[in-house]
């Protein structure tokens, strides 16, 4: 038929997308016969301007993510709209039973029967439930249900706990178990989610989102959204809730009995057996064991309580969690390493990491550019506030004053004990300058700080050689304030609307964040060269900052994704705090035509270089936060799809080991 009618185009497309080799050659033929190639190639040509067009337009518009995301403050209104969605369909591949161990002490009757429906109500139907800590004159309303559903059965002890939780769990040898914190009513997918997880993961233990609602209410109106596990924020806090999920081969390996990790008959701590059990304890057992954990980013249990009765049981928390702390510090030997303040019933649990017995030197590098004012207050507040300084050095790097009165200030400075004055009249050049700075210092650590700052807190010299001494820190970052006490820095955040951003930012300067994550000394992606700490050993190994591809931005971002691959933790602590005039002597890139093209350049190297890392979601945040504006603003679920990825990633880098060891990179993809 072709061959009688080659115009039949219909049969000639059938024919050459069905492979037929002469076919197609006759049509390549006829395409450059007819100047069709020309034609398609012109067609690509429009359709690409089109797409840069389009790319124009979408960056003048709002981000359509923000069209379908939630203000953090509308909760309750996202919830009427938005459900918990179902893993997918496909991710359940593990049939085997799961083992709920549910802890109803404490509920009335009310709260009793919602418990209940939320376990007959699971999407994932093979389970068994065992109902501890029933009120006597309730059981009845147990033994009722489990007539006719014979997976429900209730404890032959009416006692309650984690500990007689975990000792159920053990005997029954499930594969799986489920230990819903006390109170908590489970979402409709609560099971189905953990089985997704264990499934996609190697995780020995999972956690999960919780929500809240006020007595009476039917819909949730307050959240809390995790991210990856962190050994440091662990030993602070149990922000990962009372909620775990748990293999049961983990399970067993685990000696909670006596807050250890391996058997022993001679051990005398049994915090199980005397009611001070908290799941603390067993999140804490799990990083000495080394064992996975892994964070599912949705909401699958819920409580009702007011805002006073989450008070109480905030306080309780705290009081268990730092009985647990002290256990695992003695677990390890660092028991002496280690002084603890709080954990009461009204105070948070802190941790001053003490420092060895070397007493580190410490040198300060400071580059300045007249503005020998400011440099010379940030100085002398350094010394006021330095705990021994006798053991501070300021190596200040004059690049090019030509301003006689800040000559005359960097000449008076330099004739103070401590304090060194080098020139140097080269074009700026960050990374250089820094690197310069850190050959011409023998100290033990080395601090890279700017010029326009202030030091405000006391002892921030003993808080550093404490957090370095620890050999798995490779640097730390501190928290910076604007003058007007709002937060400009703690921490680099990863992957926020394709970049970073710094954490926090405009935050007042006492808010806590999700987690309480800028009261907290934490591991974080990267932390900012406006004062980042280091062993100087560790700076010199590295080969310090790249002044040739990165001489002014990006150049402490880089550097902390070197410590990063080289197994090393990156720490910002809200322990030590600055007040920060941002780029006030260098001035903002984007007014200079040679600045702005330069910082471009640089950005397409950090890119180039970690574009993997730079550009994957931050692994201390929740896919649940939406990046259209500022951090923590707003809010929308993630797709089921990114829920498992998050998740199985959050396993991976929460591969936890003795607290405190650094993390690899979180990297998953945002929803399309």
């Amino acid at each position: 038929m072709l061959a009688i009618d080659p115009t039949n185009r219909h049969a000639s497309w059938e024919m050459i997308q069905a492979g037929e080799a002469d076919e197609q050659a006759r049509g390549i033929v006829a395409q450059a016969a007819g100047h069709g190639l020309e034609t398609m190639l012109t067609m690509a040509a429009e359709v690409e301007a089109m797409r840069r067009k389009l790319a124009e337009i979408a960056a003048e518009l709002p981000d359509v993510a923000s069209f379908t995301a939630f203000p953090k403050a509308a909760y309750s209104l996202f919830r009427q709209i938005y459900d918990v969605p179902p893993p997918p369909a496909d991710s359940i591949v593990d049939g085997r039973p799961m083992l709920i161990v549910a802890d109803a002490s404490g509920l009335d009757a009310e709260g009793l029967h919602g418990l209940l429906s939320s376990i007959l109500g699971q999407s994932f139907k093979n389970w068994r439930a065992i109902v501890i800590g029933v009120d006597a004159g309730l059981a009845i309303a147990v033994e009722r249900v489990a007539r006719a559903d014979p997976r429900l059965q209730l404890a032959s002890s009416a006692a309650g706990g984690g500990g007689a939780a975990i000792r159920l769990a053990r005997e029954a040898a499930a594969d799986f178990a489920v230990l819903p914190a006390p109170g908590a009513r489970l979402h409709p997918h609560c099971l189905a989610w953990f089985a997704a997880g264990f499934a996609a993961s190697e995780a020995a233990i999972l956690t999960c989102d919780e929500e809240w609602r006020q007595a009476g209410e039917r819909d949730p109106t307050g959240f809390d959204a995790r991210g990856c596990h962190d050994p440091e924020m662990l030993l602070q806090g149990n922000v990962w809730g009372d909620t775990v999920a748990i293999r049961g081969s983990a399970l067993a390996s685990l000696d909670l009995a006596d807050g250890g990790t391996t058997s022993s008959s001679n051990r005398t701590d049994p915090a199980l057996a005397d009611g001070s059990f908290a799941i603390s304890d067993l999140l804490l057992t799990a990083t000495r064991a080394q064992l996975s954990l892994g964070h599912v980013p949705f909401p699958l249990v819920s409580f009702e309580a007011d805002d006073a009765t989450r008070d109480d049981k905030g306080r309780a928390a705290r009081s268990g969690h730092r009985r647990a702390v002290e256990r695992h510090l003695r677990e390890l030997g660092l028991t002496e390493r280690v002084e603890l303040s709080g954990g009461t019933l009204e105070e948070r649990l802190r941790l001053r990491w003490l420092p060895d017995s070397t007493g580190r030197s410490i040198t300060v590098i400071v580059p300045t550019r007249d503005n020998a004012g400011d440099c010379q207050a940030f100085v002398e507040s350094l010394f006021e506030k330095a705990s021994r300084p006798e053991t501070v050095d300021c190596l200040i790097i004059d690049n090019g004053t030509r301003s006689q009165p800040d000559l005359d200030r960097l000449e008076a400075l330099a004739a103070r004990p401590r304090v060194r004055v080098k020139r140097d009249d080269g074009p700026f050049n960050w990374s250089h300058i820094n690197n310069a700075g850190a050959r011409a210092s023998d100290a033990a650590i080395l601090v890279f700080a700017n010029d326009d700052m202030a030091m405000l807190t006391a002892g921030w010299d003993e808080t550093l050689r404490g957090l370095l001494a620890r050999d798995h820190v490779g640097a730390v970052g501190a928290k910076l304030l604007y003058p007007d006490d709002t937060v400009q820095h703690a921490g680099i955040l990863f992957g926020w609307k394709g970049s970073v951003i710094h954490d926090g930012l405009y935050e007042p300067a006492d808010a806590g964040g999700p987690s309480d994550r800028w009261q907290k000394t934490r591991q974080v992606s990267a932390v900012t060269g406006a004062f980042l700490a280091i062993r100087r050993q560790d700076f010199a190994a590295l080969g310090g900052f790249d002044a040739a591809q990165l001489p002014i931005g990006y150049s402490d971002v880089d550097f902390c994704l070197k410590l990063r691959e080289a197994g090393r933790a990156i720490l910002f602590t809200p322990d030590i705090a600055l007040h920060h005039h941002e780029s006030k002597s260098r001035g903002l890139d984007h007014l200079d035509a040679e600045r702005a093209a330069r910082s471009r350049a640089e950005r397409r190297v950090i890119e180039t270089r970690w574009g993997r890392a730079l550009f994957s979601r931050d692994f201390t945040l929740s896919p649940l936060w939406v990046d259209a504006t500022l951090p923590f603003r707003l809010i929308s679920f993630p797709s089921p799809e990114r829920g498992v990825q998050f998740l199985h990633c959050s396993a991976t880098i929460g591969r936890v080991r003795r607290a405190g060891e650094t993390t690899v990179s979180c990297e998953y993809p945002p929803d399309v």
